[in-house]
């Protein structure tokens, strides 16, 4: 028995009316795949500020886009959200790292600087305990938990996703002026 794979397909969310500085739609998603684009428009741009726009998978945020003030459209910058690093741990070769709600998913690459060099480079995620925790294979001597004061992780994999997943627009006004209203996202994706 064969199974159809799609071909990339776009899917568009929609919040209408005015934007408040806090409004959100969210879909789950019926197949699994990535998003490889994002495209977001607006019918009445924001007047005296902008608007972010941030397309999540889960917690994690997948794509941002800014639209300026006086702006109608613009394309989103995907997956290129720096956490910060809260904590550090090193047992038995096995790296593990602390930040907010990431939404790395095993298999994701992420690009960890200035932890310490037990832990920073590009590596390939081999385990998400929790929202907050990712590990990978680092061989070097055992470091204790210990607070990490500074450094970063970059994940550099396409925002995949897996059947069921919830996708959510999350706009925000950043300014005090109108908002605009009536935003458009369109994210292209792929069936993994």
């Amino acid at each position: 028995m064969s199974t159809a794979v799609l071909a990339p397909t776009t899917i568009t969310m929609n919040i209408a009316g005015g934007l408040s500085t806090s409004s959100i739609v969210t879909m789950a998603m019926p197949f699994a795949g990535y998003i490889n684009g994002v495209t977001v428009a607006v019918t009445t741009a924001p007047v005296g500020s902008a608007l972010t726009a941030d397309l999540l998978v889960g917690t994690g945020i997948a794509a941002r886009t800014s639209v300026a003030a006086a702006g109608t459209s613009a394309t989103g910058t995907l997956n290129t959200a720096s956490y910060a690093v809260t904590n550090k741990a090193l047992t038995s070769n096995v790296a593990t790292l602390t930040t907010a709600a990431h939404g790395y998913k095993v298999g994701d690459v992420v690009t960890v600087a200035g932890v310490g060099k037990q832990f920073n480079g590009t590596h390939t995620i081999t385990a998400v305990a929790t929202t907050t925790t990712f590990a990978y294979a680092s061989v070097y001597a055992n470091v204790t938990s210990a607070a990490s004061s500074g450094g970063t992780a970059v994940s550099s994999s396409p925002i995949r996703f897996v059947a069921g997943d919830l996708v959510s627009l999350d706009v925000s006004a950043v300014g005090s002026s109108t908002a605009g209203s009536n935003m458009t996202v369109a994210f292209m994706v792929e069936q993994a």
